[in-house]
């Protein structure tokens, strides 16, 4: 599988043994999602199932109200297909990540729109791929940074040091005067390229001063994506929040339900042996208050007619949240667990595509879904893989390498093949043998020469002195380009494992998806789409 100068070796991320047993198809993992999801008519059973729910033209009027709407190709026409021709929508998310984030991100995006384009061939019906922006998301420590190598081949972090606190929407964070910095930052640090105007076009018309994280992340995506067909809908869009109002009240003032939905689900996991990825806490509801720009866990107070925020402590009667809900919808933000629940809502999802720790709570929701009316989607595995450039395919195939055997590090990976090859070793077991050989052989010459001449005894110890000399000269040239040897193989592999595998961790987790836009451009992304594989049936 490769690119003129790019190679895609599969490499499944790691995941937990509930996710694994689930992709191998096993069926006490397979039950906590409804069925495997590349089992046949898999798909068609859950369009089945969800088509009674789907309101088409509420899911095209919010479509229609996003900011990057205008920027899908065909927009217009292909969504009003969508409510004519009885169309679906499969969905993934994340949430907005200073320049796109990581390459997993772009990764995500292009599964879904390969996964629409095969689903609207499989189902006869348009299927529309859709981003989840999850702006109202507040960890801006996680937001604020990303991962590049510099032209030394160093990974470098850059970080946005605009204003913002931890617990303020991401969508509230405004892009100020600091942007100016970073990009100029960013220049020192890449090449350029023939796509380097293109990368900061797209860049620079989504991260400009009076933006704010969220729009900006909807808007490079939006860009990015456009001529895939991809629309983006940005979680702090206040059509989102008011046309979930009423799923917002049912889980405040039924959040025991959700609560005993969850444990229910999380108890059977437990008992075979699966992990939890998220620990239900009885005190929780699934929403989140946002208040004075503070996003803060709203939970059940001791008093049945009163809530506590979880940050602050404050207390809230009922009466003032009901007063929220019908006049501020925006007011409030779904969790981790409410966010799947809003997005059915919406858009009745057909199917979802999930990196492993998103399928890991997947499996906890069965029940979540039942008690709230709706209809879990299909959860489908985001391809995943390494990136592999010309100039680390060399390094790789010069040692016969795969690109997964970086994965334990430079150092250890060049010591296994320093003693592999061992040719210092091999060379001086071979000086030894001459030493012995010598010893013995200049016994014999010695004893012969002194029966001729007493006086030859000097010369032939001055003989052997000079042999080995030569010798200890040899051994230690071949130490010094062992040594050499080693400095170029580990600085080689060293190199690679800064692309393949930066600290140890997943190339698509730790480097950002635009280091490869600067080096590829557009082609990039039809190279990964060719790439990704599709296994619903």
């Amino acid at each position: 599988m490769t690119h003129t100068n790019l190679q895609f070796a599969a490499h499944r991320p790691s995941a937990n043994h509930l996710v694994e047993d689930y992709l191998a198809g096993k069926r006490e993992a397979c039950v906590f999602y409804g069925g495997h999801y590349a089992a046949k008519g898999r798909l068609a059973e859950v369009a089945g199932k969800v088509e009674g729910s789907l309101d088409r033209r509420q899911v095209s009027d919010i479509l229609l109200a996003q900011r990057t709407f205008g920027r899908v190709k065909d927009c217009k026409e292909r969504l009003e297909r969508f409510v004519t021709d009885g169309g679906y929508i499969i969905a993934t998310g994340q949430q907005p990540v200073l320049f796109g984030g990581p390459l997993f991100i772009i990764y995500k995006c292009i599964s879904t729109i390969k996964l629409a384009s095969h689903a609207e061939k499989l189902l006869g019906v348009p299927v529309l791929p859709v981003f989840w922006n999850a702006s109202e998301d507040h960890d801006l420590a996680e937001a604020a940074s990303v991962n590049l190598p510099d032209l030394q081949n160093n990974l470098v972090r850059l970080t946005f040091s605009g204003k913002g606190e931890n617990n303020r929407p991401l969508c509230q964070i405004e892009i100020d005067e600091s942007i100016d910095s970073l990009f100029e930052r960013l220049r020192e640090i890449t090449p350029e390229t023939d796509f380097s105007r293109w990368v900061y076009d797209l860049l620079g018309s989504a991260y400009r001063r009076g933006s704010n994280l969220g729009h900006a992340f909807s808007d490079l995506l939006a860009g990015l994506f456009a001529d895939y067909g991809l629309f983006i809908v940005d979680a702090c869009h206040p059509s989102i929040r008011e046309k979930s109002r009423e799923l917002f009240e049912t889980e405040i003032f039924t959040a025991r339900q959700s609560t005993e939905a969850v444990r229910k689900m999380s108890d059977r996991l437990s008992f075979l042996g699966y992990p939890l990825q998220i620990k239900p806490q009885q005190e929780d509801t699934n929403l989140f208050l946002i208040r004075h720009g503070i996003r803060e866990k709203l939970q059940l107070g001791a008093a049945g007619e009163e809530f506590r925020l979880k940050r602050s402590g404050d207390l809230i009667k009922a009466s003032e949240l009901r007063k929220l809900l019908d006049n501020f919808p925006v007011s409030f933000s779904p969790g981790v667990l409410m966010r799947p629940l809003v997005e059915a809502h919406l858009f009745s999802t057909l199917c979802y595509v999930a990196g492993p720790g998103e399928m890991s709570y997947y499996a906890q929701m069965p029940e979540l879904y039942k008690v709230r009316k709706l209809q879990m989607p299909v959860i489908y595995p985001r391809f995943s893989g390494i990136l592999v450039e010309t100039k680390i395919a060399r390094v790789l195939d010069k040692y016969g390498l795969k690109a997964s055997d970086l994965r334990a590090g430079a150092d250890e990976l060049a010591g296994r093949l320093l003693d592999e090859q061992g040719e210092q070793a091999l060379l001086l077991e071979e000086t030894g043998k001459i030493r012995t050989f010598l010893e013995k052989s200049f016994a014999r010459v010695m004893k012969q020469a002194l029966r001729l001449d007493p006086t030859l005894e000097g010369p032939v110890k001055n003989t052997r002195a000079s042999i080995e000399s030569d010798l200890e000269r040899l051994e230690k040239k071949s130490a010094s380009a062992a040594k050499k040897r080693n400095k170029i193989i580990v600085a080689q592999l060293g190199k690679a494992a800064l692309h393949l595998w930066p600290n140890g961790k997943p190339q698509e987790r730790e480097i950002a998806g635009i280091y490869y836009l600067f080096r590829y451009g557009p082609e990039l992304l039809s190279f990964l789409i060719k790439e990704a594989p599709v296994e619903l049936k």
